[in-house]
């Protein structure tokens, strides 16, 4: 746009210095097109002046080959009509290396295979977020270019995840040590990057690919523990119910020891007496000898 830009002004040059030259006439004539193509070239170079730069990017000013130490956060700016701005995003992306087919960087299988401490080979799959550093944008455009994820987010990930896993077993990566293997290799990353200008925000362990045989060891282990785990409640609830039992089979018997204790021989007769007295009532016949014999009750038929 600049060189549009200059050559209209040029345009406008010529044709004035032809204007000189024409009668009064064509002169007027010929001035509106002269003045034509300096409004337009003066809107051409005013214009090429202007850039805007999208929200979540900061632009990066060039020119002729140099870059300029100074930062163009989002918005309208103007600058140099021969310079280049070029936009570099600042917000916080996503590199992922996966073994499922569309869900990486890359198509295909790109889990990172890392070699345990037990000598098993692991298919791990990793996601990092990461964001450049805005103030140091034009370092990274000069040193690395726009492209920073070829050039050291996936080799920087790809060393940190291999070399830490060499302190790991594949059961423990599996299970008990994860959340300590992914702050291993978040340390590592981190000072790779701010090296490069390059803020490291979180590493994610997504996906633990073990071999079959290990696989099937560790869920034959868990399905142990948790049977494990089912018999000793089992256990528990089962001593607690003897427990209660125990207990229950003490409180009859001291129940029965202190009703036994109270019944004497008075009380004895005393209720005997009672009961017959009740039968009789009822207009029963009842015969009952001295001492505690055993009394005849007759009772009358039904009429």
């Amino acid at each position: 746009m600049a060189i549009l830009a200059l050559l209209l002004l040029l345009v406008g040059l010529a044709i004035w210095r032809v204007r000189q030259r024409l009668e009064p006439g064509l002169r007027s004539q010929v001035a509106v097109i002269q003045y034509g193509a300096f409004a337009l070239a003066t809107v051409l170079f005013l214009g090429s002046m202007a850039r805007i730069v999208q929200p979540g990017h900061a632009g990066v000013v060039v020119l002729f080959g140099k870059v300029n130490e100074g930062v163009l956060p989002s918005g309208l700016h103007f600058v140099n009509p021969f310079s280049t701005v070029e936009e570099m995003e600042v917000r916080t992306r996503s590199y992922t290396m996966s073994a499922a087919h569309d869900e990486g960087a890359k198509t295909g299988d790109d889990s990172i295979a890392v070699i345990t401490s037990d000598g098993l080979t692991v298919k791990l799959d990793a996601t990092v977020l990461y964001a450049l550093d805005q103030a140091r944008c034009p370092e990274i455009y000069r040193t690395l270019g726009p492209d920073v994820e070829d050039r050291i987010i996936r080799p920087e990930i790809r060393t940190a995840i291999r070399d830490s896993a060499a302190t790991y077993s594949a059961t423990e990566l599996y299970t008990s040590k994860r959340t300590l293997y992914i702050e291993q290799v978040a340390r590592a990353l981190k000072p790779t990057f701010e090296k490069r200008g390059i803020l490291l925000d979180q590493v994610l362990l997504r996906n633990v690919l073990l071999p079959d045989q290990i696989t099937k060891a560790i869920n034959d282990k868990i399905a142990a523990d948790q049977e494990a785990q089912k018999m000793t409640y089992v256990l528990l609830k089962e001593k607690q119910e003897a427990e209660r039992k125990r207990i229950e089979a003490e409180g009859q018997a001291k129940a029965q020891s202190i009703v036994s204790q109270s019944l004497t021989p008075q009380i004895l007769e005393y209720q005997r007496i009672q009961a017959l007295r009740d039968i009789g009532a009822k207009g029963n016949l009842i015969i009952s000898g001295s001492g505690g014999v055993t009394p005849l009750i007759q009772i009358p038929a039904k009429k």
